[in-house]
């Protein structure tokens, strides 16, 4: 074989190299704009846990819905619940979808969709040791989820807490006896107290903010999503949601 020869089939093999590399560039630019990506906290039933290795829920399933009805698949990315605020506003999620709270504090970096859940809190305590009332709870020694709404609370409100990085760690704190409730959002104190035999739970308060939908401040995806909530509220799909995870 000849030296053009050789240079030749060098040459032919780069091109072809190239035409396939550009092909593949393109598909995975094409996989990336037909996903959704939503940053959850899935410790956090019955809107985002996971059962049989499966993120699932209320968010879980309200994330698919909106995906759906703006052409798009939803992919649900686990993360502790600090992270998912880093992660949206760098660009590394497109939205939060977590029980978020849509509280004055974040709405200055954020931007939020229409709630489509109204928050309430709920003190998680041991049967023969009651925190039911808002004095009992600021004499206790209380913990709550880093990050959370239920910290702004406590926070506003100068009850004494402490905090930790999720609430399946704050229950069993509980149970082990390190702390006297755990204090939550209600629908998930319910969840933990049926499944845990000796917990009980009661209502201490109305948060004053709806669960939305997290978005980078200034993101033309609010709309979208504003659009698609309006859409699933109309159809019933909400609703269906609701009684399928929250009743």
């Amino acid at each position: 074989m000849t030296m053009a020869a050789e240079l030749y089939i060098k040459l032919y093999i780069c091109v072809l190299l190239s035409a396939v590399l550009f092909v593949l560039s393109g598909c995975k630019n094409s996989t990336n704009q037909n996903a959704l990506k939503f940053a959850v906290c899935a410790d956090y039933p019955p809107f985002e846990y996971y059962e049989n290795g499966k993120i699932v829920g209320f968010d879980a399933d309200l994330a698919n819905a909106i995906a759906e009805k703006l052409g798009k698949k939803a992919v649900l990315e686990d993360m502790q619940l600090p992270a998912i605020l880093a992660s949206v506003h760098n660009g590394l999620s497109d939205a939060a979808i977590s029980a978020l709270a849509a509280t004055k504090e974040r709405a200055n970096n954020y931007d939020f969709s229409t709630s489509y859940y109204e928050e309430s809190f709920s003190a998680v305590y041991k049967e023969n040791h009651p925190v039911a009332t808002l004095s009992q709870l600021s004499e206790a020694k209380v913990v709550c989820q880093l990050g959370s709404s239920m910290e702004i609370w406590l926070k506003s409100n100068n009850i004494p807490h402490n905090t930790i990085d999720n609430n399946n760690q704050a229950i069993e704190s509980l149970k082990a006896g390190h702390v006297d409730c755990v204090f939550m959002d209600e629908i998930q104190a319910r969840a933990f107290c049926k499944n845990n035999p000796g917990l009980q739970n009661s209502h201490i308060a109305k948060s004053g903010d709806g669960y939305s939908i997290l978005v980078k401040k200034g993101s033309s995806l609010k709309k979208d999503i504003d659009g698609a909530l309006k859409e699933l509220e109309a159809d019933g799909t909400i609703e269906k949601l609701k009684k399928k995870y929250l009743e």
